[in-house]
């Protein structure tokens, strides 16, 4: 035993020495070098363009602020900005490697946090191509529920962090995610962008495998019908109708369970050859769905590349070994490269016409029930689109601008975020609808302070200026203590009441029962001199006030004794009605008077108010162009009529409630947030023995009648003396589910109006589309849900028509519409869905007065005014376009106590004639000397013989005061210059047009007037 010993020791001492010597040479091998650099495009060799991305929504399951920082890791692992950080990281350990980025709301927070050299990394990333950004707007917004100002403002607002961080100017459209696509898009927030091109994600499910057995993925799309070819752009949809890597080629090992590549032979498990089979397996099925040699495959999803280097590590295999089959040519690629390969291959591409609306990815999973999802919310956000465009001009007005003021910036972010395709939408998850909410409310509070302020100041120098003018002020223009105009104005301060929507404000409502007199400042964002009518709830008081005019006159007013559904306390307040003539772009003054009234006062009248007798056979009201006949016995409405041109039409109007499908099996599909799948209705008409409770209201303002259809459905139409429309105020909620079932509410208007099929929608708020019921013009439909695949997005009208009239409703929000029935109107406005619809967020969509969605809480109440117009097909064209207008532009009502009157005349940032069918869409000062602005035609082609025709117009009347230097025409987002120097000031917008001016002016000027 003694000898064989050392034997034993000398033989594992050997073992040992050759194991350290294998290890040794597994080690010291030399390491593999990946060649990816791009090869010569061989002839017959499919091209594979991959296209790194991630897809970063601002809010959906989380708000955007625990997206960016990667917080409640419990809800989603998700952290932009780790994402950020580390694509740019590993951009640099190889120059072929590159990457494309969407979500400015996002990548200019990084930017803000990101250190000298981390920018400095960024920027020689931007310039050497390796990072690329397409859209390249504040958000990916929607396409079916955001308007197209907001649209434009958030798209402006990425382009501008792009311009001014990198020179950088988009070039592809990137549409990945939303649920349908506009025409819009196509020929404004892509061709007018200057986009190249436009990756969409989503297209209806028997659209998609249509176009896959066509090679139809890839077309020119022109949809719109004023611009038609001459607005085309190259546009393809993804053969998997969304936006993912090739089958379980995705490398992010927190999301996804695909093998990485193994290539070490002296490992378990080594795949090269079974990867590679399987990507070209991958790269040939794609390729029988697109024409040509080249394919687009997107690399990453949500929130994915958060470790970057596991990505490019795997990614780098890929293009190495596949690169070693002779059939295809594997590379790093960017949205512009593969789509320039697309041209040079001289392909000629189908074309499409319409839009991708409804959308389907099931036979029963119609996507049309987010068109109406969070109701107050959509209102919410439109309001506040158009408070920031008058925050905007009064920030002109004071002489403040963009760079030199942040008081914007909160609600600048906020709309801009809002537009984005999981919040506007509706589709979000209850606590990050609350975080949208908040972030727009703090925005306004800004905005707000900005208007208050700003008419403290332009009345107090109004008698400063050239004559009826608002001018910005400046060094040059000062206010004289001690004039007239200072006096009357510089006193307290004004107040806004943001809940004059549903009859509540504080403010005048206190100032009402202690007596006191207040005034109220009207601004009107228009171009044009608007008509229209104030509302301010006062308390009940033993005495009415009178309404006088800001040149002292007397005016006709009208106190309401509020419907009882409009608030719990309805008896102790009333409704103070009165008209307002507001110049263009400019501000009038009212005085309500309970005290020291002149001998001219007229006291406001009270409205009669009556309940209509059951054999009352004709209960009429009628104001402006339009009267209104109702039935006593039923309480319905019987006909519209149009008094002004005498046609009328038999006409009435219900709500229909559809119960909510709850399906949950395997293959079941409920309505959700998402989708709209209704079964069958609810009888909800409270008739009883004598049918609907109708009630009178008439009075020197407005006349009204009023219809309870249950205690949780009302209606008003009301008629004014001095419109050529009527007002629907609906109210709808709290929606009752003790039956176990959500309910979808839609308000329909069937009329005798003869127009078949079609019915007309817009589109973001642009043109209207005509639309076909149970029809696609792109594919042969099979009817299965022919409630909700008839639905529509209406961001703001719906219309039928026939050889001698048109009806229309104009909306106050987005929502979803359709006409079923040959003169119908059929528009959603409520939904309460107890079940979740299996798409991703996780929660029923049931909004409640408590803001719990699981609770028992009633449910969420909602509020409208949607217009109805009726008339000739040229005549209801205007005043619906003159409606979307108004709706568009809701007036901004101040108020602030005085003692007594002063004469302060309308004042108007407008000098000279604005055309009536042109929208001043935005005026916006960039800095001290330069604005942006934007001139919006109303009307499409053929809309209407006077209201299509082109409108001209002089850019400086719109400074008054000013003298204007330069006018630069850029690209609709301003990143582009069209014309240095338009040499003219006076500029000629054609129909659906939008032409878009930097303009520069100087100080101050005697009157408006031009350099050139």
């Amino acid at each position: 035993m003694a000898v064989e010993a050392p034997r034993k020791s000398f033989a594992a001492a050997l073992g040992l020495l050759a194991l350290l010597a294998l290890l040794h040479n597994a080690v010291a091998k030399d390491p593999v070098c990946y060649d990816t650099a791009p090869k010569p495009r061989p002839a017959g060799v499919l091209n594979v363009h991959l296209v790194c991305h991630t897809h970063d929504d601002v809010g959906w399951l989380k708000n955007v602020d625990e997206y960016f920082v990667g917080s409640r890791q419990d809800i989603y692992k998700a952290g932009v900005g780790y994402i950020i950080d580390s694509v740019v990281q590993n951009l640099q350990e190889n120059p072929d490697r590159t990457f494309v980025y969407v979500e400015m709301a996002f990548f200019s927070r990084w930017w803000d946090e990101a250190s000298e050299k981390q920018r400095e990394a960024a920027r020689t990333l931007v310039k050497n191509k390796q990072l690329t950004f397409a859209n390249g707007g504040w958000c990916m917004h929607d396409e079916a529920a955001a308007h197209f100002v907001g649209m434009i403002d958030q798209t402006t607002r990425g382009h501008r962090f792009l311009m001014e961080n990198f020179g950088y100017v988009p070039k592809t459209g990137w549409q990945l995610d939303p649920f349908g696509h506009s025409a819009t898009q196509a020929y404004l927030l892509g061709h007018d962008l200057g986009f190249d091109a436009m990756v969409l994600g989503r297209s209806d499910h028997v659209d998609l495998e249509k176009r896959k057995l066509e090679k139809g993925m890839e077309m020119l799309w022109s949809p719109s019908v004023t611009f038609g070819e001459s607005k085309t752009i190259l546009t393809q949809i993804r053969p998997d109708g969304n936006y993912q890597p090739p089958p379980c080629f995705c490398f992010d090992f927190e999301k996804c369970k695909c093998d990485p590549f193994q290539d070490d032979e002296n490992l378990e498990d080594y795949n090269v050859e079974q990867r590679v089979e399987e990507f070209i397996e991958q790269a040939i099925l794609y390729n029988n769905t697109v024409l040509g040699d080249d394919i687009l495959f997107l690399m990453g999803s949500d929130f994915q590349w958060e470790n970057a280097h596991v990505w490019y590590k795997n990614l780098d295999k890929l293009i190495h070994y596949v690169n070693k089959d002779p059939r295809v040519n594997v590379f790093y690629s960017t949205p512009e490269d593969y789509f320039q390969a697309k041209r040079n291959s001289n392909i000629t591409f189908p074309r499409k016409t319409d839009d991708f609306f409804p959308y389907s990815d099931g036979w029963h999973s119609y996507w049309t029930g987010y068109f109406t999802s969070r109701p107050t919310s959509k209102h919410y956000a439109y309001i506040m689109t158009s408070l920031l465009q008058s925050a905007r001009q009064f920030e002109y007005y004071q002489g403040s601008s963009l760079k030199d003021s942040d008081a914007l910036l909160n609600l600048e972010n906020a709309v801009g975020i809002v537009m984005h395709h999981d919040a506007i939408t509706g589709t979000e998850r209850q606590a990050v609808a609350d975080d949208y909410a908040f972030r727009l409310h703090r925005g306004s509070v800004s905005a707000v302070s900005v208007i208050n302020e700003g008419l403290k100041q332009v009345l107090s120098r109004s008698g400063e200026a050239p004559v009826g003018a608002i001018v910005p002020a400046g060094p040059e223009i000062l206010t004289r203590p001690g004039s007239s105009a200072h006096a009357a104005s510089s006193g307290a301060d004004f107040v806004q009441c943001p809940l004059l929507n549903v009859s509540s404000c504080a403010f005048t409502e206190d100032s009402s029962k202690a007596g006191q007199n207040f005034q109220v400042a009207v601004y009107n964002n228009m171009a044009q001199t608007r008509t229209d009518h104030v509302h301010v709830p006062i308390g009940r008081t033993s005495s009415p006030p009178a309404v006088f005019d800001g040149e002292l006159k007397p005016l006709v007013s009208q106190i309401t004794d509020l419907d009882p559904s409009v608030r719990s306390d309805a008896s102790q307040v009333q409704d103070l009605a009165f008209a307002v003539v507001v110049p263009p772009k400019g501000v009038a003054v009212y005085y309500v008077m309970y005290q020291n009234l002149p001998q001219n006062a007229v006291p406001a009248q009270m409205s009669k108010i009556r309940q209509v007798l059951a054999n009352e056979p004709v209960a009429k009201i009628s104001g402006g162009d339009l009267a209104m006949t109702f039935d006593g016995a039923s309480g319905a409405m019987t006909s519209i009529e149009n008094t002004k041109i005498g046609t009328s039409v038999n006409s009435s109007i219900g709500f229909v409630v559809y119960n909510s499908t709850v399906d949950n099996s395997d293959d079941g599909q409920s309505s959700g947030a998402y989708i709209f799948r209704p079964s069958g209705t609810l009888d909800v008409l409270n008739r009883g023995a004598r049918g609907l409770n109708l009630t009178m209201v008439s009075g020197p303002v407005f006349s009204e009648m009023r219809q309870t259809f249950s205690s949780w459905l009302s209606l008003s139409t009301r008629v004014y003396e001095a419109k050529a429309w009527a007002d629907l105020k609906w109210r709808a909620g709290p929606l009752p589910i003790g039956d176990g079932l959500g309910k979808e509410v839609s308000l329909r208007i069937s009329s005798a109006v003869q127009s078949g099929k079609e019915f007309y929608t817009d589109s973001n708020g642009r043109e209207m589309l005509k639309r076909k019921l149970n029809y696609r013009p792109t594919w042969n439909l099979e009817v299965s849900e022919p409630v909700a695949g008839n639905y529509y997005p209406l961001t703001a009208a719906l219309s039928v028509s026939d050889e001698s009239s048109e009806m229309a409703v104009v909306l106050d929000r987005a929502c979803g519409g359709t006409s079923l029935k040959s003169g119908d109107l059929e528009f959603m406005v409520h939904r309460r869905i107890l079940a979740d619809d299996g798409r991703g967020v996780g929660e029923p969509l049931n909004e409640t007065e408590c803001g719990c969605t699981n609770c028992d809480c009633a449910g969420l109440r909602v509020a409208g005014t949607t217009s109805l117009v009726f008339g000739t097909a040229e005549e209801s064209a205007q005043a619906r376009r003159r409606v979307q207008a108004i709706k568009e532009a809701p007036l901004v009502a101040a108020f602030r106590p005085v003692d007594a009157m002063e004469a302060v005349k309308p004042l108007s940032g407008i000098q000279g004639k604005f055309p009536d069918n042109l929208s001043l869409m935005t005026f916006h000062a960039l800095d001290s000397s330069t604005v942006l602005l934007r001139l919006a035609h109303m009307f499409q082609a053929g809309e209407s013989a006077v209201g299509s025709k082109p409108a001209t117009v002089d850019i400086s009347t719109l400074f008054p005061g000013r003298k204007i230097e330069g006018v630069q025409e850029v690209s609709l987002s301003s990143n582009r210059v069209l014309n240095p120097d338009l040499g003219t000031t006076e500029v000629t917008v054609s129909a659906m047009q939008i032409r878009t001016f930097l303009v520069k002016h100087g100080g101050a000027q005697g009157a408006a007037t031009a350099a050139y």
